[in-house]
């Protein structure tokens, strides 16, 4: 999931972007231009409200934050909160979208990246199919959130909108560990949401945090 269909957005950024070579802008255009680029930065900055996760997580910390790039191209911000040290009472994962992605490509990226967590082939198949009914499509500046509770599972969180939930620690474990356990295909995203502590006792439970 780090990566989440980007080669498509990509193609789209690109087609796009190598229009920008020909067309000759008037002075009043390039500023319009400039300032909806400036917009679509300010926009997916993160928010100052406070985050749903605290409805969730009443004790909930922010521990670290990241943003995702792919060839140099911004994809997400994530931000990880704990309800303690050790995610034991709960945690969560908000991803703020800079580009947009169909949902049927979030669920399938998510799988094919919990293969790195050693979930077999069938168990795969079945978790795919639960994502692919609870995960939307996302534009950009769009949120989804995560938050595993203790003996109840993993609930997600779109724009704040509770969308879907899926029980059992197997599913918790190999979702987060998508981006916090240590054979993630993101490790500098890694290092900032963890933030020179531990990931949860759920995914590292041998990890001392200091």
């Amino acid at each position: 999931m780090p990566i989440l269909g980007v080669g498509r957005a990509l193609v789209r950024w690109s087609q796009n972007s190598s229009m920008l070579g020909v067309m000759k802008l008037s002075p009043s255009l390039l500023l319009v231009f400039l300032i909806s680029l400036s917009s679509m930065g300010w926009s997916n900055s993160p928010s100052s409200t406070k985050s749903p996760v605290y409805r969730y997580l009443e004790t909930a910390t922010l521990q670290g934050q990241g943003r995702l790039t792919f060839w140099g191209f911004d994809v997400y911000d994530a931000r990880y909160y704990v309800a303690d040290p050790k995610g034991q009472n709960g945690f969560a994962l908000e991803i703020q979208y800079i580009r947009s992605f169909k949902g049927q490509d979030l669920a399938k990226r998510t799988i094919d990246e919990m293969s790195r967590q050693g979930v077999s082939e069938k168990q795969r198949g079945v978790w795919l199919q639960s994502l692919e009914k609870i995960f939307p499509d996302i534009a950009s500046g769009d949120t989804l959130i995560g938050v595993h509770l203790p003996d109840k599972g993993t609930m997600f969180l779109h724009n704040g909108k509770l969308v879907g939930e899926i029980p059992g620690d197997a599913f918790a474990k190999a979702f987060f560990g998508i981006w916090l356990d240590e054979r993630t295909s993101a490790p500098k995203l890694r290092t900032a949401l963890i933030a020179s502590r531990c990931p949860p006792a759920l995914i590292a439970a041998n990890c001392p945090n200091p």
